[in-house]
């Protein structure tokens, strides 16, 4: 019988390996978790060549979270036209955007429609997404111009965010993620109660102003809306005896920074406000194109009310996007900080793609900067090569990386981008073979360890993955064999129970791998 020429390499490899693993001691424990990831690590090592293999490896492989991706755009097209149909919508047949209004007008269609009509469903899913984006014959819409654009499109179809957030539980489940943070607007109503009380540079202040006028209960109605949708969608799931129920999530309330600067500090202020009140939400962030005018305008500005923010709720985590621009997009002055404020000014933890880190002033600082203070910096591959045209040897990962910053990888808009949390770790896999095994076992480890989830970690040094907390260090991570302290230290630890769950699958993963 002919073999294919990967299943050549795989014959090899076991062989080779089919000997007992003699260790420094001696011994030849092939069922210990080093040998186990050695050989992992070297079946991995002939099969990264394989695209395809690349993809089978790394779905199975447990991902742990994806905590960089936002709820309306990490849903699919296919899914949207779903929910459209379900809320009787109509789609214009001029730009493809959806509302119930467009059910009265000419030159529309009721979404339904495009289940019988194909022609019309792929318009539409084209529309919504980015795909075959890089056909596109508008010479008013960019690439990069389609994808934000697509959010307004299809923004009439996201209205039941508790089926959104079902959705995405259940191909989470299926995909090996055990944990995610969902990113989510932080309303209207924040908006315009920055707007009424109107604009004062001194930010205590206006700060002030915005607690005399309503915040506290703009910011519990939407900690309100964030346990509505979280409850929806379990219910929506137990109902459908769906295993993505298991799956726990957070949510870090964004501001839009294109927006006028008292709505972006009014939406600032609810978030953090929520954040601090609320059990789910975790964290803030601030979104949209960076490249914007008003986000240029005012970005020093948004990082002071971040940080002045951060002074009244410094127990309230920050992730920012930062950094998600390249040569030509925008003046080079503005590539010369925007990170370093995000870090330095506005405290983040995270920092969300940080593409234009080599075009900032004192890179090397601020790159040292979030080595020793463990801020990890979030990698989006596909984003960036759709949205930025970076990829390869002109993207900055491998830079984080020989400095030593955290890496986590993420999804970002996979919906729209059409993609998932998989594929980055294959495109990494693929584009730089100085990525080992162990590497993206780390990458895993960090989505967890850099997570905004509540309770204290099961490793007593922050990114340091070899030493275990002391109520846990006489059990093996992952084990359903613990002692009383252990177990007492899990259950009051919602980080350390996600992680202890997360070295057991890895191990399960990485037996079947080895044998």
């Amino acid at each position: 019988m002919k073999l294919r020429s990967i299943e050549v390499v795989f014959l090899i490899v076991l062989l080779a390996f089919s000997a007992p693993v003699l260790f420094a001691d001696g011994s030849d424990d092939v069922g210990s978790a080093t040998s186990r990831e050695e050989l992992v690590a070297r079946q991995f090592d002939a099969l990264r060549q394989n695209p395809e293999e690349l993809r089978a490896f790394f779905l199975a492989m447990p991902k742990g979270g994806d905590i960089h991706n936002h709820l309306t755009g990490a849903v699919y097209a296919e899914n949207l036209i779903d929910q459209a149909v379900a809320g009787d919508l109509c789609v214009s047949l001029d730009n493809y955007t959806v509302s119930a209004n467009y059910c009265d007008t000419n030159n529309s269609e009721p979404v339904d429609d495009a289940y019988s009509n194909s022609k019309l469903y792929g318009k539409i899913v084209d529309a919504w997404s980015m795909r075959d984006s890089e056909l596109l014959d508008d010479e008013d819409e960019s690439q990069r111009d389609h994808f934000f654009n697509t959010f307004g499109t299809f923004g009439g179809t996201t209205g039941n965010t508790s089926a959104l957030l079902a959705y995405l539980r259940s191909s989470a489940y299926r995909e090996n993620v055990a944990y995610l943070e969902i990113m989510t607007g932080a309303g209207s109503a924040a908006a315009n109660l920055g707007s009424t009380v109107g604009w004062d540079d001194n930010l205590s202040a206006f700060y002030s102003k915005l607690v005399d006028n309503g915040l506290g209960s703009v910011s519990q109605s939407l900690s309100d809306y964030i346990n509505d949708t979280d409850s929806g969608s379990l219910s929506i799931l137990n109902n459908e005896g769906d295993p993505g129920s298991s799956i726990p999530v957070r949510y870090i309330l964004s501001g839009t920074r294109t927006m006028s600067k008292e709505r972006v500090f009014g939406q600032l202020a609810a978030a953090f406000d929520a954040v601090n009140r609320s059990s789910l939400a975790v964290g803030v962030t601030l979104l949209a194109a960076e490249d914007n005018w008003r986000s240029r305008e005012d970005y020093s500005l948004q990082m002071e009310m971040v940080g002045f923010l951060h002074s009244i709720y410094p127990n309230v985590s920050i992730a920012l996007h930062a950094g998600e621009l390249n040569l030509g997009l925008v003046p080079t002055d503005d590539l010369r900080f925007h990170i370093k404020e995000a870090v330095e000014v506005a405290h983040a933890s995270r920092i969300g793609h940080g593409v234009d880190i080599m075009w900032e002033l004192d890179s090397d600082e601020t790159l040292k900067e979030m080595a020793r203070n463990h801020v990890a910096i979030e990698i989006m591959p596909v984003s960036n090569r759709v949205i930025l045209g970076v990829t390869g040897k002109d993207h900055p990962f491998p830079v984080y990386f020989e400095r030593g910053v955290p890496v986590v990888l993420a999804s970002d808009d996979a919906g729209v981008l059409r993609t998932d949390l998989g594929e980055q770790f294959v495109v990494i896999a693929s584009d730089y073979p100085q990525i080992k095994y162990q590497d993206f076992k780390k990458f895993v480890r960090n989505s967890i360890e850099y997570s905004f989830l509540e309770g204290k970690s099961i490793w007593s040094s922050k990114g340091d993955y070899t030493r275990l907390v002391p109520e846990c260090s006489g059990c093996n991570p992952g084990s359903d064999n613990l002692e009383a302290k252990c177990k007492a230290f899990l259950n009051g630890n919602n980080k350390a129970k996600i992680q202890w769950k997360l070295e057991g699958d890895l191990a399960a993963f990485e037996e079947k791998y080895s044998k």
